[in-house]
């Protein structure tokens, strides 16, 4: 269908009447349903109800008064040949439809099979698991933070309580890491290094120390017993290994009592 205004000039009537002077012109052009048809009718005698019951079948746009006649704007959404008579003269008016203008020579047929649906996101879905797992880490992370601040810094004895603990006496050398965790414990109070040397050498070390001059011969005692069962090949008893664990963690506890009384 046009929507556009266009303006036909299909019949100028031209028709000369001995009696009633009539004169009707037209013009042969495609109409479309929509188009506006422009008609200029002479008729001196034709009163202007009797122009528009003429064109009844038609809705009529606009008439204007001309000293000869009319000039009179039509339009019709209905397809067809209508005939309207005008004194003695007959005015055929043919509207098509812009549907018969194109060619067919084959029947379209749609396609029956569903189109598939394209890839699309919906980012909201993909933004919502996203936000939610960055403040899920970052909640996380600033708990750890806060433990990790919250916890203060272990003490030599607590970490050797804690690695005694966590030490299983059914390990084989069970007495190397017990004796290991004495050394790390003597090396963090006092800043001697003593790692890697033989018991008489740490001796040595601990005798310049005066705070441990009541306790070096218990430790003397400890490692020197401890050092049979790592050298000689007697594997040591489960109560024996107990035994000297025991002994241990009690002359450990001894040596915080002397670190007290010197801080007191």
């Amino acid at each position: 269908m046009k929507k556009a205004k266009k303006i036909l000039f299909l019949l100028i009537i031209c028709l000369f009447f001995v009696i009633l002077p009539v004169s009707i012109w037209a013009e042969e052009r495609s109409i479309y349903v929509g188009d506006l048809i422009e008609l200029k009718i002479q008729a001196e005698d034709l009163t202007l109800d009797e122009l528009k019951d003429k064109f009844k079948d038609f809705e009529i746009v606009d008439v204007t008064d001309i000293r000869e006649g009319y000039i009179i704007t039509l339009r019709t959404f209905e397809t067809g040949e209508r005939t309207i008579n005008i004194g003695d003269k007959e005015l055929k008016i043919v509207v098509k439809s812009t549907l018969d203008e194109i060619e067919r020579d084959n029947i379209y047929e749609g396609n029956l099979e569903p189109l598939e649906s394209g890839f699309y996101i919906k980012w909201k879905y993909v933004f919502i698991p996203l936000v939610f797992v960055f403040l899920l880490t970052l909640i996380i992370n600033i708990r750890r933070l806060l433990k990790k601040r919250k916890t203060l810094p272990l003490t030599p004895y607590e970490r050797f309580k804690k690695a005694i603990g966590d030490l299983s006496v059914e390990q084989k050398d069970y007495l190397v890491k017990l004796t290991l965790i004495f050394k790390e414990y003597l090396e963090s109070v006092y800043s001697y290094s003593i790692k890697g040397k033989t018991s008489t050498e740490i001796i040595y070390e601990l005798s310049r120390m005066p705070q441990l001059k009541e306790k070096l011969l218990e430790v003397k005692s400890w490692l020197t017993e401890t050092d049979y069962f790592k050298f000689s090949g007697t594997p040591a008893p489960m109560a024996k290994k107990l035994e000297l664990m025991e002994k241990l963690t009690s002359l450990v506890a001894k040596i915080e009592e002397t670190k007290e009384g010197e801080i007191g």
